[in-house]
């Protein structure tokens, strides 16, 4: 039902996340926090995402077995 993402798909969303944080992370210092926060919070779901099966429905299935 879900597909899992190859490892070259990961290491790729990886490699984009950390350069992503780098080059905003000058912008980021002069926004408020709740926006701070907000992209902090994108970059963690891109960081962590294996699949595409959403991270919420995967947490609650390892949870029920």
């Amino acid at each position: 039902m879900y597909t899992q993402y190859s490892k070259f798909n990961i290491t790729f969303r990886r490699v984009f996340v950390v350069l992503a944080g780098l080059l905003s992370l000058p912008v980021l210092l002069l926004l408020p926090v709740n926006k701070r926060t907000r992209m902090g919070s994108f970059l963690h779901r891109c960081w962590v995402q294996t699949s595409a099966q959403p991270l919420w429905l995967k947490k609650i299935e390892q949870g029920l077995k």
